[in-house]
């Protein structure tokens, strides 16, 4: 049976391969990555089972099930049991293609079965008696998609709707609001990554902190502040993922509220990959209110710049170890972000009177420093010189005189995504 395992990814920084690497270092590299994924307490979690059998409803024993993904990158097989029954599992989110063979039956073939992200499904099949030469082939249409292996309540959010919503930040966990159940605790429309990321999500009514996020298969929760995630993969990059809400299997139980499973693209047969851009700056942002009428006055730098690509396709490694290119694949992910974002500040500062040492407003009584004059403090050279340094009120808060301002707070990040699927034989 194969088998088939991958990913490792790398933040903030990736070591550059040297140049004219020799074959036997590649193949160490892929050792490594293929080993990497041992060290994590999950894996794809998704499966397709069955039962095999002829017109009369008896189980076929021994028949040879084949199951390869459209895009050429896996291929899966085994045999039925003694019952006719079939698993395979642990399978990416992806589409399929079945085929059962068995001696004195015709070949059967299920095509474009769609499987999603952490589903179960099931796929019985029927043989007919005939010559294996013959061939009854069904579409994924025409294949028996109602959940009958699992009481999960969840909902997936296609790559379609990742690639072609709009948001705000693009930010992926903002689509978890598309699932029923799921409410937003962030406080803000504007998606943030990194340190600044907020995947504060109550779903069914369980604590925001208790959610379980994966990647892959692998714990993606930043588990230091329980509020952002260790990886915010670029919106190119991710296939789909399932929101799981309440009734999850117990491979899920790792927290009590619902669970996040993010599954990335792979590579395939053929190269693929993309290239983006987005932008936005000061001539189109209209002035806050913050910054008040003023239409001379220069507008706080606002600007945001995401941009990447990605490309995927198989490894080559000499001596015919992937001749066939089905045996490794490589994904490849990059993101950068460049922003300035405004920000309107109130900060309280000394009045005009209090510069000059007359506190009269905060202190009228006679109980004040200095009887002969209660209302005069005198001011120190250190004091003088500190109040060069603070500007003049240009507005109240809290009653107390203020400084309004709009200033630009600098975000500067980067992240790369590094996949590896290998067939093992």
């Amino acid at each position: 049976m194969k088998g088939h395992s991958h990913f490792f990814h790398a933040h903030k920084s990736a070591n550059v391969l040297a140049k004219n690497a020799s074959a036997l270092g590649l193949l160490c590299a892929l050792v490594i990555s293929l080993l990497m994924p041992c060290a994590l307490y999950a894996q794809d979690t998704g499966y397709i089972s069955g039962t095999v059998m002829d017109k009369s409803g008896a189980a076929v024993v021994g028949a040879d099930v084949v199951l390869t993904n459209t895009a050429g990158s896996l291929t899966r097989t085994t045999t039925t049991n003694g019952d006719g029954a079939y698993l395979i599992p642990g399978l990416p989110g992806d589409t399929y293609n079945l085929s059962v063979n068995a001696k004195g039956f015709q070949k059967y073939t299920a095509q474009r079965i769609k499987l999603d992200v952490a589903e179960k499904a099931r796929v019985d099949v029927q043989l007919t008696v005939g010559a294996m030469s013959e061939e009854i082939t069904v579409t994924g249409e025409n294949v028996a998609q109602v959940e009958t292996e699992s009481s999960e309540i969840g909902a997936t959010i296609t790559g379609k709707q990742v690639n072609q919503l709009e948001l705000n930040g693009r930010n992926f966990t903002q689509l978890v609001t598309l699932a029923p159940g799921v409410v937003s605790q962030t406080g803000t429309d504007d998606g943030k990554v990194g340190v600044y990321g907020n995947v504060s999500y109550s779903m069914n009514g369980g604590r925001n902190e208790y959610n379980n996020w994966e990647l892959d298969g692998g714990d993606n929760m930043d588990n230091g502040s329980n509020a952002t995630l260790n990886v915010y993969p670029n919106l190119e990059a991710i296939a789909e993922f399932k929101v799981l809400t309440s009734n999850y299997g117990a491979q899920y139980g790792r927290n009590g509220s619902g669970t996040i499973e993010v599954e990335t693209k792979s590579g395939g047969s053929t190269f693929h990959g993309s290239a983006f851009e987005y932008l936005r700056n000061e001539a189109f942002k209209a002035r806050s209110w913050a910054e008040g009428a003023c239409v001379t006055c220069a507008k706080a730098p606002y600007k945001k710049h995401d941009f990447g690509y990605t490309v995927g396709g198989p490894v080559y490694i000499p001596h015919h170890y992937n001749a066939d290119k089905k045996k490794t694949f490589f994904f490849w992910s990059q993101e950068w972000r460049r922003e300035k974002n405004p920000n309107s500040i109130f900060q309280n500062v000394p009045s005009d009177a209090e510069r000059s040492g007359d506190f009269t407003e905060l202190c009228p009584g006679p109980d004040c420093p200095n009887v002969a004059n209660p209302a005069a403090v005198p001011i120190t050279p250190v004091g003088q010189a500190l109040l060069t340094l603070i500007p003049h009120a240009n507005a109240t808060s809290g009653g107390f005189p203020a400084v309004s301002s709009t200033i630009s707070t600098p975000t500067t990040w980067r992240e790369e995504l590094v996949r590896i699927d290998h067939n093992l034989t």
